[in-house]
């Protein structure tokens, strides 16, 4: 669909942010009024309508205001001002309840200290290794390890911590609660580069080959697949963890999505198993 030019980068961030309200409200609702602008940003009369105003005057064609129910509507033609905006994020919105019931299924929180992550940035930024009391669930007492920082990282579920380990001399992944105790180290040094979290690998995904034609052209959609597939890049530090999470380690016969470079894939994987990567 075509959409409106993209908007001045001359916006200040809080002008910003409420040019995008409206555009979403009009989106999503098919109309917009002042006392929503000011329930959600706390502004004044007067500024929801400079606001209403501005807004019409980037995007004229957009609004249309009902005298009768004093709110501006969407017109046939709308466009968003600022891009077709995410489901996805509207969804997980609190504001996408006042139209419909949205339901999450729970999961387990998994914790993350502030502090400890503070810690590990000061020491990356400062050049320092660190001394780390961790547990790992192969030994029954934890053990002591000295560390130098290398990067975030999350598999969607959890976050951790890629990390030289001198003690080992090889790079690891480690869980951020499994940190009992933090100690200063040493300058850091010249770490060996982290050549599986440099490297990318090429992941293409396509519908199960069981599918029908019809059930192949609904996942296609569903994944954003073009031609009849799909390519992501992921780095091979995190293949097995992608893998895994996608369920694409399993060959059996009720998955939707499947490999389509399996050989390669698998191939990639056996160089996270020898020197140089592990995880804790």
């Amino acid at each position: 669909m075509t959409e409106l030019p993209p908007p001045s980068t001359d916006l200040r961030w809080s002008q910003e942010a409420r040019l995008r309200a409206i555009d979403l409200a009009v989106f999503w609702e098919g109309r917009v009024n002042r006392a929503e602008l000011i329930r959600r940003f706390g502004i004044s009369v007067p500024q929801a309508t400079n606001d209403l105003r501005d807004y019409q005057a980037r995007a004229p064609r957009n609004l249309r205001y009902d005298t009768r129910a004093k709110t501006y509507l969407a017109e046939q033609d709308f466009l968003p001002l600022f891009g077709s905006p995410s489901a996805e994020a509207w969804l997980l919105d609190g504001e996408a309840a006042r139209g419909m019931p949205v339901g999450l299924m729970p999961r387990p929180s998994r914790q993350i200290d502030p502090w400890v992550v503070r810690r590990i940035l000061q020491a990356k930024r400062a050049g320092m290794a660190l001394h780390v009391l961790y547990q790992t669930m192969d030994e029954p007492e934890p053990a002591w390890r000295c560390i130098s920082p290398k990067a975030f990282a999350s598999d969607g579920t959890r976050w951790h911590l890629r990390a030289w380990i001198y003690d080992s001399a090889r790079h690891q992944d480690l869980l951020f609660p499994r940190m009992l105790e933090i100690a200063e180290g040493q300058a850091a040094g010249d770490v060996p580069p982290d050549l599986h979290w440099e490297r990318m690998v090429s992941v293409r995904l396509r519908p199960a080959e069981r599918l029908s034609p019809g059930q192949r052209r609904v996942i296609e959609a569903d994944y954003g697949m073009e031609n009849g597939g799909v390519v992501l890049e992921v780095r091979l530090a995190l293949l097995f963890l992608f893998l895994r999470r996608q369920r694409l380690d399993e060959r059996k016969g009720d998955v939707l999505v499947e490999l389509a470079n399996r050989d390669e894939v698998e191939l990639a994987l056996k160089e996270i198993g020898g020197p140089g990567s592990t995880k804790s």
